[in-house]
């Protein structure tokens, strides 16, 4: 009878230690996101995909904007910017419209957003898609 309650512990035991350990994992992936200004004199769309075949029907974001960017990925190369995204769900708008959560994901062409200073691994918090 003991036996049985000692094992039944160190299940439960070990099944927190594990639930432990991927709520863990989760949030450091949920975490790696990071503010990206728009900084470089370009207004920026946003799409649906990476590349201008089709904007997400939201308002593009001005100079002084920001997004927070989950991601950066390679789509459509804009002139000498480049062919890095930033995939994005919340965005600041600096022209009074303050933050907002889009309903889903949306890209940013990086070039345009802050001349690619975050993608490519230079910002650790903003990983490859």
């Amino acid at each position: 009878m003991a036996l049985g309650i000692v094992r039944r512990g160190a299940v439960a035991a070990a099944a927190g230690v594990l639930g432990f350990g991927a709520l863990v994992a989760t949030a450091g992936d949920a975490a790696a996101a990071d503010y990206v200004p728009i900084d470089v004199g370009h207004w920026v769309g946003l799409y649906t995909y990476p590349n201008t075949s089709q904007k997400a029907g939201w308002a593009d974001v001005p100079p002084g904007g920001e997004i927070i960017a989950q991601c950066w990925t390679v789509g459509e190369s804009i002139g000498n910017y480049g062919n890095t995204w930033y995939r994005t769900n919340q965005i600041f708008w600096s022209n009074g419209r303050g933050w907002a959560t889009v309903s889903s994901n949306v890209y940013v062409f990086a070039g345009y957003a802050d001349g690619n200073a975050r993608t490519v691994d230079r910002d650790p918090d903003i990983h490859r898609c």
